[in-house]
């Protein structure tokens, strides 16, 4: 199939094809469909494609998108499975085109270790669970307070 540049507005054949690759489990399909989905605006669609995709090997980038999708900030489930390896390193994505919409600060951020990546993802999941009194990420985050993390310090305690 051949890949649209970024002014392309995707057509319903690509997107049925992709669509189609996807529920198949071809994941590389799934990461463009992904990101079709947002251009398109359809969030929804793009974090449950990702979900479907790649959450059994990132749950915890999977979980965060949820809570945040539930939370009614589609926005950063979006962010959350962009910034995870599996949509990011997708050589049939739209990484290119997203950075060129990125300032210099923001462009850094992505480039960071995906290592990093995950720290960041289960720290801020550990976060929406205190929020929503889940007694082991509260757990979790007193713990990392008291061993002078000063990012978890700062937390409400459920």
């Amino acid at each position: 199939m051949e890949h649209r540049s970024g002014s392309d507005v995707p057509n319903l054949d690509e997107l049925a094809e992709l669509r189609a690759r996807a529920d198949a489990g071809d994941r590389r399909a799934a990461g463009r469909l992904g990101e079709l989905l947002v251009k398109q605006g359809d969030l929804e669609d793009a974090v449950r494609v990702w979900g479907q995709a790649y959450g059994d090997d990132s749950p915890t980038t999977r979980r965060l998108a949820q809570l945040l999708a539930e939370r009614g900030d589609l926005e950063g489930a979006v962010r959350v499975w962009r910034f995870s390896d599996q949509v990011w390193q997708n050589p049939a994505g739209l990484q290119t085109e997203f950075l060129d919409t990125l300032d210099g600060c923001e462009r850094l951020e992505r480039q960071d270790d995906p290592e990093d990546w995950a720290f960041m993802e289960a720290e801020q999941l550990a976060g929406l669970l205190a929020e929503r009194g889940d007694e082991a990420a509260i757990a979790e985050l007193q713990a990392r307070a008291d061993a002078g993390d000063p990012a978890a310090a700062k937390r409400p305690a459920g």
